[in-house]
């Protein structure tokens, strides 16, 4: 007995040890990856193209909403970095897709507008509360315009900024655009009318500067044209002035701020309807455009992350002509030091209208999208 005791335990812990690093291993499997390489993750119960996702304060990311073969979803699910795994939450109450979604002060993620159903039927105005610690989502204030693909920023003081957008959709696209501004109050739930935009726009980036005013620039009038005008929100005097107009005019670009206090704005789709590879810096001490390096591929609908090391990942996103469109795979790095884009490893899908969050551990995460046939459920992890 003794003997086969012994025979015994030592085969235990060494099944035990051999489980244990497996563990591990499936754990961390994203450190192993070679830098600058995508590796499949789990994926998303549903798939969905046009939703939101926002990293939340317990690590995990929120993705919320979107479309699945046409129709609006309400579902939320999130995704756990340890494991890899996707989990269902709570549901949003109102169905939506292109959408806006922003973390508030206290933890609890904000997410208002967006269309209903394909965006032929109507926008909403509706916005509602996630609580990471319920996992539930609860209504809060209406915003005074419906809208969808409107500019969002977080406010210095808590509040979050909502201005422009679109308020009507049909078969060709945005067919009417707003210039209304707004601000929400989460001490209250309530918005407020503030100081409306100079000019009605959609499909467009508002971004905090250093010194607390947000900078909107681009986007399309209602006629989907790309327009190069900017204007400058004074959140003390609740008023727009006009600024520089961009060195490009450009809708459905992406805008990042950078670590120096500049914003770099990349690709997009120009006044004729195709996608660019121009890129330009704002400057908020001289309040003036200039050009930087092109981006390697032109493309427009792109999702766009700044790294721990200060450099940017664009990846996805449509190349568009006056003929045709083609979804893409492929990513690049912009150097903050040289100003220079480089070609970085392909996605293993091709997607536009996905999204791409830095995760707590400095990697990233793409989820969803649309391959142009079909929406995807689909997720990658890329190492820098």
């Amino acid at each position: 007995m003794k003997a086969s005791l012994a025979r015994l335990i030592p085969n235990f812990r060494t099944t035990a040890i051999f489980v244990a690093v497996l563990l591990v291993a499936s754990m961390n499997a994203f450190a192993f990856a070679a830098s600058g390489t995508w590796a499949t993750t789990g994926a998303m119960h549903s798939a969905r193209d046009g939703h939101t996702a926002t990293l939340l304060i317990n690590g995990k990311v929120l993705v919320a909403g979107g479309t699945n073969n046409g129709v609006a979803l309400a579902s939320a699910e999130l995704y756990n970095r340890t494991t890899g795994t996707w989990a269902a939450t709570g549901s949003l109450h109102v169905a939506r897709t292109l959408a806006r979604a922003v973390t508030l002060s206290n933890g609890s993620v904000l997410v208002l507008g967006g269309c209903l159903n394909d965006c032929l039927s109507t926008t909403t105005n509706s916005a509602e509360l996630y609580n990471p610690a319920a996992g539930t989502f609860t209504a809060t204030g209406s915003m005074v315009q419906a809208r969808a693909e409107f500019g969002i920023t977080l406010l210095a003081n808590g509040q979050v900024l909502v201005a422009g957008g679109c308020t009507t959709y049909d078969v060709n696209g945005c067919a009417a655009t707003t210039s209304k501004a707004e601000i929400y109050n989460p001490a209250s739930g309530t918005w407020k009318a503030t100081g409306a935009l100079r000019g009605a726009r959609h499909a467009m980036t508002a971004t905090l500067l250093a010194s607390g005013k947000v900078l909107v620039a681009g986007g399309a009038t209602a006629a989907s044209d790309a327009i190069n005008s900017t204007e400058i929100y004074d959140p003390v005097a609740k008023t727009w002035t006009l600024g520089t107009k961009m060195v490009q005019a450009r809708s459905d670009y992406t805008s990042i701020m950078l670590g120096t206090g500049k914003v770099l704005f990349m690709g997009g789709e120009n006044i004729n309807g195709v996608s660019i590879a121009f890129a330009e810096l704002y400057n908020p001490s001289s309040g003036k455009f200039t050009a930087t390096g092109n981006m390697t591929a032109t493309r427009e609908e792109q999702a766009a992350v700044l790294l721990a090391n200060g450099n940017v990942l664009v990846s996805g996103g449509n190349k568009k002509t006056l003929t045709t469109v083609t979804p893409l795979a492929s990513a690049e790095l912009y150097n903050l030091t040289t100003s220079k884009w480089t070609a970085t490893g392909s996605m293993g899908s091709t997607r536009v209208g996905h999204t791409s969050t830095v995760l707590t551990t400095g990697f990233v995460l793409n989820a969803g999208g649309s391959d142009a046939v079909n929406e995807l459920n689909t997720a990658e992890m890329y190492t820098p």
